[in-house]
Parts: structure tokens; C-alpha cells; sequence
């Protein structure tokens, strides 16, 4: 029996292509998220959630891309800045 080598992404199943973007989000510099939401739908990639900074939220996209180039990412990843506390609150 002769190995047929990879499989093209699209004849991958689902819930592996899912584990597989949210390792490379999670282990790439460029956005080092753990807690983004991932869904694939047929050749549709959906990246939902947020990071601190817009770079991180563009790379996200960029890194699904690179991954799968030929499917479709719909990149909602959202950067939140936060800042610190206008003023104090009284403790009593």
C-alpha cells in the first residue's frame, strides 16, 4: 500500500483544520492569541475576538491566509485598547 501523501486542505475534516488555525494563532508571535474563535464553513474561514493591538488583529488574517490559501478568511477580529482607570475609587 502506497501513501498518497496530503490531503489538500479542503478534503481535511473540519474540527482538525479548526485545532490546526487555532495552533498556528496561538504559537505565531505575530498575534500569540489562545482565545480566538474559529469557525470553518465549506471553504469559509471565520476569525472572531479580539487582541490588544490592530497589527495583531491584521496578522491574524494573515496567518489563516498563509495557512489555507485556498479558502476564504472573513478576518472579525476586533483590537481593544485598554487603558488604565480614570481615577480612584474611594474604599470605605
Amino acid at each position: 500500500m502506497t501513501d498518497p501523501g496530503p490531503r489538500p486542505a479542503s478534503e481535511v475534516a473540519v474540527p482538525y483544520l479548526v485545532a490546526r488555525v487555532r495552533s498556528a494563532l496561538a504559537h505565531d508571535g505575530r498575534v500569540a492569541a489562545l482565545d480566538l474563535g474559529v469557525r470553518v464553513v465549506g471553504r469559509d474561514v471565520f476569525l472572531t475576538g479580539s487582541v490588544p493591538t490592530e497589527e495583531r488583529a491584521q496578522a491574524a488574517g494573515a496567518i489563516v491566509h498563509e495557512l489555507l490559501p485556498d479558502h476564504v478568511v472573513h478576518n472579525q477580529v476586533t483590537a481593544v485598547t485598554l487603558s488604565p482607570p480614570a481615577g480612584s475609587e474611594p474604599v470605605e
